[in-house]
């Protein structure tokens, strides 16, 4: 057996022995989750499931959020007859109402028992027939009989005919604490479960409450700063949910358009999934990138085709959308350009055709590289732009107003001049939008070193004058095109001709200069233009 799976105790350490533990287990697999929605029919119900999912594979996972639940809806952690009849602190519950709660409770018959009632766990632990057919006869049996009656009995006088009510509140807690992450997990795996019966007896309304966190965690995910570029983004990306169709957003770099699409993601967790496309060529890295966006599991020694078949599968179950920023790298890159695009073909034949939505965020590099693969191979992109529901250009620049707003998140105390320094930096910036926040970060920095938690004006103007402009210069000179290194010529030594007039001074011998000169060249750098800033 694999010593991930087994390691004797007083065996030999071996690191990979905690692979397998269950405290590494982080987040419900996509691939069951969608096997479980599958008996699902409202779509509702559907996308709750899939919120829940993509909660589980944050930090801390359900265990961690189900903890944050016991938190903020503590008074609703009680049974329907506590909820009913109250939990304030110091509340008693009398005979009546102690029996309406432990009747809601796991063996509460049981455990809370009122004044008057019989053990009856004693009661059946006592035998009705003696072992020994002589007791019968001797009276020894008897006498113990009645002996365990009276003490049963007394038992039963001395309890008490009324209940706190934070007992029952404690034990809530208690069970909540030791059992919701496996009630949460049994919700999004259990296809004999109805969502409807799905709550806790401890929190019967679990499944309400799950909707009403949805709901405000959907708020909270809502960009403080909303720009031009960012609602045409938004505008596409609702499109292509609702159509389930391509949809192809095309703008220049550093123009907010991947900031728009993770906010958006963050809004519809039950309903898409954000993708980074990575830069490799391998198939194997781009299918592990969909897998994690997903969650669906993909061992170390799994090979491509594994995992593209489980992604499939989910996908198809699920109709997740994705959003693949950097869609550019879903063509052939280096040399592979000579081959057809297969990432592009998957995606239309395993995503589009199946009703999967799809949306490429992407920037003008994304066309130049398909002229390029048409011109380079057999492959012809008829198919392709024929699936293209929408192509969304997006603005190559935002307004001042739309700086202005991304400058008040990143410095949301900021004066008018803070506010002005840095849009006026973002705008001779080559950086654009990262600017702003380069800028931003260096002055928390500087405001960090002496000591305050709040930026000032001084602190912003600090870095772009002392830190963020004469980096920007040097990264520029340094990108410069280097003159091409010329072979130094060796030095002939001549002998000095004899003068014709002794009156004139000796030629000397005129050695060339060795070294190289270094004169950056070329376009001009716009950040270099940028001497100080106002004020």
């Amino acid at each position: 057996m694999s010593s991930t799976r087994h390691a004797p105790p007083g065996s030999p350490l071996k690191q990979n022995r905690y692979a397998s533990s269950p405290e590494l287990e982080t987040g419900l697999l996509a691939n069951m989750v969608a096997k479980r929605c599958t008996v699902l029919p409202r779509p509702e119900d559907r996308e709750l499931i899939w919120f829940v999912q993509s909660l589980s594979h944050q930090d801390g996972g359900l265990k961690r959020f189900a903890a944050e639940l016991c938190e903020l809806y503590a008074p609703r952690l009680a049974t329907p007859a506590m909820q009913r009849l109250g939990a304030k602190p110091g509340q008693l519950y009398n005979a009546r109402q102690v029996e309406q709660v432990r009747a809601e409770i796991p063996g509460g018959e049981f455990a809370y028992l009122l004044q008057g009632e019989d053990d009856l766990l004693t009661f059946l632990g006592n035998p009705s027939s003696p072992a020994d057919p002589m007791d019968r006869y001797t009276g020894e049996w008897e006498r113990e009989q009645q002996a365990a009656a009276a003490k049963r009995k007394d038992a039963a006088e001395k309890r008490p005919n009324t209940y706190a009510a934070s007992i029952f509140s404690g034990l809530c807690r208690t069970a909540a604490s030791d059992s919701l992450e496996r009630h949460l997990t049994e919700l999004c795996l259990d296809p004999a479960k109805p969502l409807a019966a799905g709550a806790p007896w401890f929190f019967p309304s679990l499944v309400s409450t799950l909707r009403e966190y949805m709901a405000e965690w959907i708020t909270r995910q809502q960009p403080r700063a909303v720009t031009s570029i960012g609602r045409n983004v938004c505008d596409a990306l609702d499109y292509a949910l609702e159509s389930g169709r391509l949809v192809l957003i095309d703008g220049m770099a550093r123009t907010g358009k991947t900031f728009a699409a993770k906010a958006w993601v963050a809004q519809h967790p039950g309903r898409a999934r954000y993708v980074q496309v990575p830069s490799s060529k391998d198939e194997i890295g781009f299918f592990r990138a969909i897998a994690s966006a997903l969650g669906v599991s993909c061992g170390l020694s799994w090979k491509a085709v594994q995992l593209r078949d489980r992604i499939e599968d989910a996908l198809k179950a699920s109709k997740l959308m994705l959003v693949f920023d950097e869609a550019h790298y879903l063509f052939p890159t280096t040399d592979c350009r000579y081959s057809l695009p297969g990432r592009i073909n998957w995606v239309m034949t395993a995503l589009i055709n199946q009703g999967v939505p799809v949306a490429l965020v992407t920037t003008p590099q994304f066309i130049r590289t398909q002229k390029v693969v048409e011109a380079r191979t057999n492959w012809t992109s008829e198919q392709f732009i024929g699936r293209i529901g929408h192509y969304q250009p997006l603005p190559d620049t935002l307004s001042a107003d739309d700086l202005e707003a991304v400058a008040k998140t990143y410095v949301p105390q900021g004066d008018a001049k803070s506010i002005k320094a840095l849009v006026l930096y973002a705008e001779s910036s080559a950086k654009y939008l990262a600017g702003i926040e380069a800028v931003a970060c260096r002055a928390q920095y500087i405001a960090g070193k002496e000591g305050r938690t709040a930026t000032e004006y001084g602190d912003i103007k600090r870095a772009i004058q002392e830190s963020v402009i004469p980096s920007d210069r040097a990264f520029a000179s340094a990108m410069q095109p280097t003159p091409r290194a010329r072979r130094s010529q060796p030095v002939k030594a001549f002998s000095a001709p004899l003068q014709a007039r002794f009156t004139e001074p000796e030629t000397g011998v005129q050695t060339p200069f060795s070294g190289r000169e270094i004169s950056p060249g070329g376009q001009r750098n716009r950040v270099a233009e940028l001497d100080a800033v106002p004020g």
